[in-house]
């Protein structure tokens, strides 16, 4: 077995189950020098840095006011350019990932950011969200819904 189809399940299994998350997390990392600031942008694709802007919530990590604007400009509200905005694309972020697991990780992503967004923001009335394009295999989480005009 190589590093690059290492399997945390098989490593508590391999170890009679006295294998935790961390123990796995330190065997990757013994055989992968991990960047620092790539372990930190990981820690803030879990937990962004949320603000609102414009009266609707942003991942302040990757918000582009810009391209914000464009969306504004082709008539689009604040409520439904917030979708837009926030939408991280998991499959492209991970570009071997399947599309099962990609979507286990955005919901996984999804839930801890609506954690945050009620503990955050309690009378803001906004979720993240999981997008699965069945055609393209691509699958996104986000902020908000996508509203129709």
């Amino acid at each position: 077995m190589t590093i690059e189809n290492w399997k945390y399940d098989e490593f508590v299994k391999a170890n009679n189950g006295n294998f935790s998350v961390l123990d796995f997390i330190h065997a990757v990392s013994e055989k992968i020098p991990l960047p620092y600031d790539f372990i930190l942008c990981l820690g803030r694709l879990f937990a962004p840095k949320l603000t609102v802007f414009d009266g609707i919530v942003v991942a302040a990590d990757w918000f582009d006011e810009k391209r914000y604007r464009e969306y504004q400009a082709s008539g689009m509200v604040a409520a439904q350019a917030q979708a837009w905005i926030n939408m991280v694309e998991i499959t492209d972020i991970f570009n071997d990932i399947s599309p099962k697991n990609a979507e286990q990780l955005a919901t996984f992503i999804a839930n801890l950011w609506t954690e945050r967004l009620r503990a955050e923001f309690p009378s803001e009335r906004v979720e993240a969200n999981v997008i699965i394009d069945d055609g393209s295999n691509e699958v996104f989480v986000t902020i908000g819904a996508f509203l129709s005009t």
